[in-house]
């Protein structure tokens, strides 16, 4: 019998399980202002199965009852055997099963006698002062400080205090204003779009998964279809108000209308491949700093998720805690196990060294590896590689102050003395005086060969 007890409950505890998994489906649906009948339609099976799990809880829990009862009963004729006559039979109460509200978990509560205290016998009325001093005698403690903890109470009470700080184990973005009206007016023909070229929009909605934004990617289309339309008239309007400046014809005005809009649709389609060099050279520089502390999380004895919250839960890294957090959201809220989490967020990360640590935990776990020795050994490399990164910088950028002075310092200088020396002589160069020469090297050549100079140095630093 008690193995069948242990079974049931067994049995109760994966039912619940399910039907957190299936809480977590169902106000993910509710947060959807809209739902298509495909959407409703899965709405409706996750509430049908969820009221089936909680009737199978009740027949597990009346499987237990069943048992439970005769040998309660049992017990306690045990108990009064040497009593010669028993006044009443002894009747147990039917368990209470409290089923779950919305996203708590079902608890199964059996009714058994408790124990009053005898301070809570009296709690409910006022003490003597024989009894107060008896009290805080027995607890030794003063006077003032039952007063704090008075004063605590009431402010608790009132809700000046909070006692509690809310927190999501996952994060829901809330939906942009701007592709709601887009979604209004442009969702059917962005949607007849993709599916009538999968192909060609294949590419961005790759490029679309590694980087964060805060949009569907069907949204994201309604989107540019919207602007590229808008962008139109908006640049007709534009430069028809600065055409006394230009001079063009209305054909003019038109194809140069039709220009901007063909390069806003091109803009928005190269928009999110555009962020990938950003977010992944980020991700470079954080992930060393973010090895230590997830190596120092683990030499303490955390599970896995618990060294992925806190590094959510700081600020010290903003580029991969939007990774950490897909993991996350993965976990909590749609109900993935940890290695299935860690393989999506692999095949999605835009950062080559991310990617890499994620596919070893995911071996180490699954093989059942050292997952504090793992970390240990990727975070030293990775500090190792780190220094190399910053030593070649420090290198290229000795490099480049050099020709940066042999160009840009000596060679003006040089240019100068010497339209000086032609200009005591006399005569022109190419037609031109020498002092529009210096006009022109002075203010349109100097400032262009510094602005691209330093261009050069930004690009070529981004990827160390």
């Amino acid at each position: 019998m008690p193995n069948e007890i242990v079974n049931s409950a067994k049995n109760i505890l994966d039912l619940i399980e399910n039907i957190k998994v299936i809480d977590n489906q169902v106000a993910l649906l509710k947060k959807v202002k809209s739902l298509s009948q495909i959407q409703k339609k899965q709405l409706n099976d996750l509430l049908l199965k969820r009221k089936n799990l909680l009737a199978k809880i009740d027949s597990e829990s009346a499987n237990i009852y069943k048992i439970i009862n005769p040998l309660q009963a049992l017990q306690k004729k045990q108990q009064t055997s040497k009593i010669e006559k028993i006044e009443k039979p002894l009747v147990l109460p039917k368990p209470q099963v409290t089923m779950p509200k919305e996203r708590e978990t079902p608890k199964i509560a059996l009714q058994q006698p408790e124990e009053v205290s005898d301070f809570e016998s009296k709690k409910f009325r006022n003490l003597t002062k024989e009894e107060k001093k008896r009290f805080i005698k027995e607890l030794n403690i003063k006077k003032e400080e039952l007063k704090r903890f008075v004063k605590l109470q009431k402010e608790k009470e009132k809700g000046k205090i909070k006692t509690t700080i809310e927190k999501q184990d996952y994060s829901i973005y809330r939906p942009s204003k701007v592709g709601e009206i887009a979604n209004k007016y442009m969702k059917k023909y962005a949607d007849a779009l993709v599916t009538k070229y999968p192909k060609f929009f294949e590419p961005m909605f790759n490029n679309f998964k590694m980087v964060e934004m805060e949009l569907l990617s069907r949204t994201y289309v309604s989107m540019m279809l919207f602007f590229t339309i808008l962008s139109l008239p908006g640049i007709f309007l534009f430069f028809l108000a600065l055409n006394f400046a230009f001079k063009l014809s209305v054909l003019k005005l038109v194809l140069v209308s039709f220009a901007g809009m063909i390069l806003t649709f091109i803009g928005f389609y190269f928009y999110p491949s555009s962020l990938i060099g950003g977010k992944r050279s980020n991700i470079k520089l954080e992930l060393p700093f973010a090895l230590v502390h997830m190596s120092a999380v683990a030499g303490s004895g955390a599970n896995p998720m618990s060294i992925f919250e806190l590094i959510a839960d700081s600020d010290e890294y903003p580029e991969l805690k939007k990774e950490i957090k897909k993991i996350l959201n993965y976990v909590n809220l749609f109900g993935y196990n940890l290695t299935n989490a860690l393989k999506n967020v692999a095949a999605t990360t835009p950062s080559p060294e991310f990617k890499e640590l994620l596919n070893g935990m995911i071996s180490t776990i699954e093989t059942g590896g050292d997952l504090r020795s793992y970390l240990k050994e990727k975070s030293y490399d990775a500090l190792n590689t780190y220094r190399l990164d910053r030593k070649k910088q420090v290198e290229a950028l000795a490099t480049y102050s050099e020709v940066y002075t042999a160009i840009l310092i000596a060679s003006p200088l040089l240019l100068l003395v010497t339209l000086a020396i032609i200009n005591s002589i006399g005569g022109n160069l190419g037609g031109l005086s020498v002092v529009t020469i210096a006009w022109i090297s002075i203010l349109g050549v100097l400032p262009l060969l510094n602005i691209g100079f330093m261009v050069f140095v930004n690009i070529s630093q981004k990827g160390v």
